[in-house]
């Protein structure tokens, strides 16, 4: 007799477990990750402190992995912004206050922090050689475009009663950048 048949129980289990498993994968929290946001306003050549810096939970793959946010502020951060890889630069010292940096070129194996001193030609011929020391603040990359007309210039600082004669030395191509010991 048919309708004494048993029921098809491997069947109902089945069939609740794939909803069940469906709901799961529907349900389930987005996977997400600790990330580095500024907690205050971070200005230019600003030295990041653990203080300023709020971890937040974010969805897993929305920011470009950055574990470790020290560093130097290379581009303004509003409070609430995340730091990005781009915004930081893990190899260059801050400028001291006072100070003006500027780009020139500097000689193969610059550190950031080590003293620099730029030899200013005169305009006039009849004149005097001039110095101005200063400091390394980013030096040049080391992997240079092989396609580049010219290579890329280092980042200097100068003190600020020094700044209009270097820059303007730099501007006319008037300097020679040598390096001093290094600091570090």
């Amino acid at each position: 007799m048919y309708w004494f048949r048993r029921p098809p129980y491997l069947r109902w289990v089945a069939a609740a477990l794939l909803v069940a498993a469906a709901a799961w994968l529907d349900l389930r929290p987005d996977p997400t990750e600790l990330r580095p946001f500024a907690a205050i306003d971070l200005p230019t050549g600003a030295t990041i402190e653990a203080s300023e810096i709020d971890w937040r939970l974010v969805p897993r793959g929305v920011l470009p992995p950055f574990d470790d946010p020290a560093g130097v502020v290379v581009r303004s951060v509003a409070a609430g912004e995340p730091l990005l890889p781009s915004s930081i630069a893990t190899d260059r010292v801050p400028a001291p206050d006072g100070w003006w940096t500027m780009e020139v070129r500097l000689p193969k194996g610059a550190v950031p922090g080590q003293p620099v001193q730029l030899i200013v030609l005169p305009a006039d011929p009849t004149g005097a050689l001039q110095s101005v020391m200063g400091l390394v603040i980013v030096p040049t990359p080391g992997q240079q475009d092989p396609l580049a007309v010219e290579e890329l210039p280092g980042l200097i600082a100068v003190p600020g009663e020094k700044a209009i004669l270097a820059a303007a030395a730099i501007a006319d191509g008037r300097v020679s950048a040598i390096l001093g010991a290094d600091s570090g």
